[in-house]
């Protein structure tokens, strides 16, 4: 199975499957957006920030993304990331390839580049392989070098089954109810330490899911 999904058709042909079952997942389900006002203040700032949200929440987040404004995703550049970035790629979405793993991030410099061109990028701080729900140390880095804002994200699905995957990671299903919610933008603190940042928008992060995943019941 692993030989089969290290080929790049295979990927290519599993990307489009997994893009056209979202698509359907989308399109037959009542799609709820909250607080996308503070998205649009943002965007009307036209400098880039970072969009935050943890990686069992992955799935269907290309479609809390509806601005006209290009948004990147940085992806994993193993075979199953390379499967989700051909599954994006259908729905819109650009990828940066690399991730957060190990306490850094990779593609640092690809990274501090799109912030400085005021890009809009989207990251999942705790994956590929986690811990779940904690924020890597080089993500604070690059918030401190940057002084970029983030802005976390979450949604839920009514119909949802958590994978017994180390992130506990959600998988929805067509005819549902999902619920997006924004959270407040967050700004590296420099009167706080390093872990005390991450604590700030780890809590931010969980408080909107917490919020999605009642508002979907």
């Amino acid at each position: 199975m692993k030989k089969i999904l290290k080929n790049k058709y295979a990927q290519n042909f599993l990307g489009w499957i997994i893009s056209i079952y979202l698509k359907i997942c989308f399109h037959s389900s009542i799609w709820i957006v909250k607080n996308s006002e503070i998205v649009e203040k943002q965007i009307q700032k036209k400098k880039s920030f970072i969009v935050l949200f943890w990686h069992s929440r992955l799935l269907m987040s290309v479609f809390c993304w509806s601005w006209k404004q290009e948004f990147k995703m940085l992806i994993s550049s193993h075979s199953d990331g390379r499967i989700i970035s051909n599954a994006v790629s259908h729905l819109g979405i650009q990828t940066i390839s690399g991730s957060s793993r190990n306490q850094s991030i990779s593609s640092l410099r690809e990274i501090i580049k799109n912030v400085k061109n005021n890009e809009i990028l989207g990251i999942t701080p705790d994956g590929p392989k986690g811990p779940s729900g904690k924020i890597k140390d080089g993500l604070i880095s690059l918030l401190k070098k940057t002084e970029v804002v983030v802005l976390p994200l979450s949604y839920s699905g009514k119909l949802k089954i958590k994978l017994k995957t180390w992130d506990k990671f959600i998988f929805v299903t067509p005819f549902n109810k999902f619920v997006a919610v924004w959270g407040n933008p967050i700004k590296y603190d420099k009167s706080k330490t390093i872990e005390e940042n991450k604590i700030l928008i780890e809590n931010e992060i969980n408080r909107i899911t917490l919020l999605s995943d009642n508002l979907t019941k």
